[in-house]
């Protein structure tokens, strides 16, 4: 395409080649101070540090979590107890101890039922396994009632994904990760009927991006 200057333009627009340089100059700036785009990824955040490693006298390790009725939540929470198997392959001594065999813990009903678990429960619950430490997980996150109201008035929670290491006798807590993620482009679900909910990509997407960025620092504390 041959090069038309801004004086050329003036005279076929019959318009000085100054309003013809005022004109282009927003264009200009726009395109020079154009922010950078930012992925979804880089908008997680976590809370330890790169650098802190997990002692060495971790040895026996049960996984706790709180029982729930969400699909993804169960997922999720199955995602990292079999990264937490994955450990093994750095530390070849460590032993995952599986809750579920024990029936004295069935009777654990307000850690089992309860939404919260508590350093004390944990601790209990480690001395009845056998362990010397506990690791326990918790996914917080926008439900379907904050997904109905995002429609209507802005923006939904983001999903935080807690880890807790402690050491069942001296009760010191030797990992804790708070991961967030931000729910992005989220324009709300049709809430016609309630039974009628799903799930929408973009909750699904942060969610996921949470557990990988718990993995992936669980995995470095244990390297």
């Amino acid at each position: 395409m041959p090069y038309i200057g801004a004086r050329a333009v003036a005279r076929r627009w019959g318009v000085s080649s100054n309003s013809i340089g005022l004109f282009l100059l927003p264009l200009v700036v726009a395109c020079q101070t154009a922010p950078p785009t930012t992925t979804s990824a880089s908008l997680v955040r976590n809370t330890i540090h790169s650098s802190l490693q997990v002692p060495l006298n971790v040895e026996r390790l049960a996984v706790l979590y709180p029982k729930t009725y969400s699909r993804e939540l169960l997922d999720a929470y199955a995602r990292l107890e079999g990264a937490v198997f994955q450990l093994k392959e750095q530390r070849p001594f460590l032993r995952i101890v599986d809750r579920f065999d024990l029936p004295t813990l069935r009777g654990e009903q307000r850690f089992q039922l309860g939404g919260a678990v508590s350093d004390e429960s944990a601790i209990r619950l480690g001395r009845l396994l056998g362990v010397d430490s506990v690791l326990f997980f918790r996914i917080e996150g926008p439900n379907f009632r904050d997904q109905v109201f995002a429609k209507f008035y802005g923006d939904l929670p983001p999903f935080t994904v807690t880890s807790k290491i402690i050491l069942v006798e001296s009760a010191e807590v030797v990992f804790h990760n708070v991961v967030t993620s931000p729910v992005e482009g989220f324009r709300g679900p049709t809430p016609f009927f309630y039974s009628d909910f799903r799930v929408e990509p973009q909750v699904r997407a942060a969610l996921d991006r949470g557990v990988v960025q718990t993995i992936a620092d669980l995995s470095n504390a244990f390297r």
